[in-house]
């Protein structure tokens, strides 16, 4: 059974943002080769663009929250001892698992309510276009509660330091040696 759960995790997270993006770059260069070589634009490609898109951004960083390569600036983070900056991971945390435990009834509803919607040339419904946000809110949930366990743990005493918190640190000697002239 997990194997099968992690298959389905790495299609909604992998193969399909790379499905999508690979639909999305072909509809692209057939639409610029269409239009300003052949002066006549195909249609579809632009549904083809607006769908691959969607898809791709919203599972995409679905994949970049598993593998922790989203953007976070920790400056402040960093500078407080492991105690401290595990209370603010874990506050902000919460705040986000909160915030999009209550998006997803509200988005589910959303994307249904989308189906009498369809695309101008495809025709394929609005609910394929928003339905990808529920998972992608689920995903962050999930891929946020391993990080509010370890920080319970760091705040309790039960471990000296988030993996996440001692990487930042770690990263911060390296750049601060390289900007003292020392090799890195």
């Amino acid at each position: 059974m997990k194997k099968i759960l992690l298959f389905l995790r790495n299609c909604m997270e992998v193969y399909i943002p790379i499905i999508s993006f690979s639909v999305l770059f072909i509809a692209f260069i057939l639409q610029v080769v269409s239009r300003y070589v052949f002066n006549r634009p195909i249609i579809m490609t632009n549904d083809l663009i607006v769908l691959g898109f969607c898809w791709t951004v919203i599972l995409g960083a679905c994949y970049t929250m598993r593998k922790h390569g989203h953007v976070q600036f920790t400056m402040l983070y960093d500078m407080y001892s492991p105690k401290i900056a595990a209370a603010m991971r874990l506050a902000g945390n919460i705040i986000i698992i909160l915030t999009f435990a209550a998006l997803f009834i509200p988005s589910i509803s959303f994307s249904l309510f989308q189906g009498f919607q369809r695309t101008a040339v495809l025709r394929v419904s609005l609910t394929w276009v928003f339905l990808p946000f529920a998972y992608f809110l689920l995903s962050v949930i999930g891929y946020s509660i391993k990080p509010c366990i370890e920080d319970i743990k760091v705040i309790c005493g039960k471990l000296d330091d988030s993996e996440d918190h001692k990487a930042d640190k770690e990263n911060a000697a390296v750049i601060g040696k390289a900007a003292d002239g020392g090799s890195v």
